[in-house]
């Protein structure tokens, strides 16, 4: 066979079914249990590298069919917004086979796909989490894409050409610090964006392990809703490099076998070359302490930051800082912003704001209630701590 299926790593794509919403894997990271030494140059380190069945079904939604490992992600309407409109439409998954559309797929018997039919999305695609890199390696991902968009559906040439097309357009993208996905975090980085219109190319971006885990995305935009706004992506790859720009095993190649469940750990992993800054050779940072979301019922969070995390008096970055908590601290959640990309918490009866990325919440902080931030500011005066 192509592939080794090992039995563990399957087990682990399937337990993605579970997960009732594409953008609500945050938990994903958390649940990765990082254990062993970490991993070292030489591997490809994603499940299922080749994007082949079977394809599982997310929340039983039919035309959300993704190949196993892979996990989906797309733009929900902002509040207020007819759900119904063309510019936010949830696209359809659908793996491609080879047997049937053989010109769709680079290599083996098929690739992943995801279209809209007259509407778009312009923050689309999939995922997969990478976990037990060596903090402050440099790392690559690449992935062999391929775009089709046409206002005309009805050609007589196969392949049919992107003709009237909706100025559709692809990258790759790796968020250094782990997540959860956030398309604005600055911890994200991104090849340029590519159109790669009818034929397949190798996009890559180059980053470095913030974290001992890391995110690796394949992001879709386009501008007008045709009728196929259509991506393929095949024949991906994750690897450590060796040194900072080194060629590694990715770039010019085609399907790489994905590394054993059990790839053996590194011999010494500080000789892992991590990038040089302006200043000298940076040096690989000492793993993390694992950090858990609280159990119980009560609403908290764990701060999963790299070292702490500033508590602010408003939900915005550039808000003044009334406070701090430390790596494995854990707070109450007293509710969330409307955007849900903060958190509301009391720290020595003082209420704040923290960054949800940075954080490990539990099943009753992810359902807590938006708070605006008129509510809050009158909640943080009542205090009498701002």
């Amino acid at each position: 066979m192509r592939k080794t299926l090992i039995t563990i790593i399957v087990l682990g794509a399937l337990a993605f079914t579970t997960l009732p919403r594409s953008d609500n894997v945050a938990g994903l990271r958390a649940a990765a249990a990082q254990t062993g030494a970490p991993y070292r140059p030489g591997y490809n380190l994603l499940i299922n590298p080749g994007h082949e069945h079977p394809g599982i079904y997310f929340a039983g939604r039919g035309e959300i069919n993704v190949a196993w490992g892979w996990v989906p992600f797309w733009e929900e309407p902002p509040e207020g917004v007819d759900p119904r409109d063309p510019y936010f439409r949830t696209p359809e998954f659908r793996p491609v086979f080879q047997h049937e559309y053989p010109y769709r797929v680079h290599s083996g018997g098929g690739s992943n796909r995801w279209f809209n039919f007259f509407a778009l999305n312009k923050k689309a695609g999939i995922m997969q989490y990478v976990i037990n890199l060596p903090i402050g390696a440099p790392i690559r991902f690449t992935s062999w894409l391929q775009l089709w968009s046409s206002n005309l559906s009805e050609q007589a040439e196969i392949p049919p050409k992107s003709i009237q097309d909706g100025n559709l357009k692809v990258r790759v993208c790796i968020d250094q610090d782990g997540g959860p996905r956030d398309m604005t975090d600055p911890n994200l980085v991104c090849s340029n964006w590519a159109q790669p219109y009818d034929r397949w190319e190798q996009i890559a971006v180059d980053g470095v392990a913030m974290n001992s885990v890391v995110n690796v995305l394949i992001w879709s935009s386009a501008e007008f809703p045709v009728e196929h706004n259509d991506v393929h992506a095949d024949d991906s790859c994750f690897e450590i490099l060796p040194a900072r720009g080194a060629k590694g095993i990715c770039l010019g190649q085609g399907f790489i076998e994905t590394g054993p469940g059990v790839v053996p750990p590194p011999e010494n992993v500080a000789s892992i070359k991590a990038p040089a800054t302006d200043q000298a050779q940076a040096k690989p940072k000492p793993a993390l302490t694992p950090v858990k979301a609280p159990t119980g019922a009560q609403p908290a969070l764990a701060v999963n930051a790299p070292s702490s995390l500033n508590i602010r008096a408003e939900p915005n970055q550039k808000a003044k800082i009334i406070g701090n908590a430390k790596r494995g601290v854990v707070l109450p959640v007293l509710g969330k912003s409307k955007d849900g990309n903060w958190f509301q918490v009391r720290q020595q009866n003082k209420r704040g704001w923290v960054l949800a990325r940075l954080t490990l919440p539990n099943a009753a902080a992810r359902a807590m209630p938006t708070i605006t931030l008129g509510t809050d500011e009158e909640s943080v005066r009542s205090d009498g701590k701002q």
